[in-house]
This record gives C-alpha cells, structure tokens and sequence, in this order.
C-alpha cells in the first residue's frame, strides 16, 4: 500500500511498474476487489449507523408527540417575576 511509502520509494515502485503491462492489470485488478472490499464494509456499517439513528429518532419522536399533547401550547406556565 502506497500511503506510508517516501515519494521517492513511490516514484521507483511506479516506474517499475510501468515497465511490466501484465503487472499492470494485475495490479489494477486486484485494486478494483480491494476497493470494493472497503466499500462493502463501509456500506454495511454506515447502513448500520441509519438503522441505529431511526431506531433512536423513532421514540424520540413519539416522546415529543406525547410531551406536546400533555405539556403543550395550551398549557402556558406562569412565571413568578423577580423582586426588584
């Protein structure tokens, strides 16, 4: 993986890999599954993170709805003012 290699160590793998043409599709071959094997866990996991927010905002939503049926507009509170 490129990442943590100097750009000069980088630049040496790259002409190196110019040199060879069936290098280069293996090499692309095997970036293409790679990157789909990220993207399936990061799909997976970000799926996993909306199913865990709905669940979260579904009671949320019914606690404001029974908040606002029994504590709602109608029901204004009187605030004691503050001796001057």
């Amino acid at each position: 993986n490129f990442h943590k290699m100097k750009l000069d160590s980088y630049e040496w793998a790259m002409m190196k890999l110019i040199e060879d043409r069936d290098y280069i599709y293996k090499s692309l071959t095997k970036d293409l599954y790679y990157l789909g094997v990220v993207l399936e866990r990061k799909y997976r996991l970000l799926r996993r993170t909306y199913t865990v927010f709905i669940i979260g905002m579904t009671p949320s939503v019914i606690a404001f709805g029974v908040a606002l049926k029994f504590y709602g507009p109608e029901r204004v509170l009187e605030v004691p003012e503050l001796p001057s």
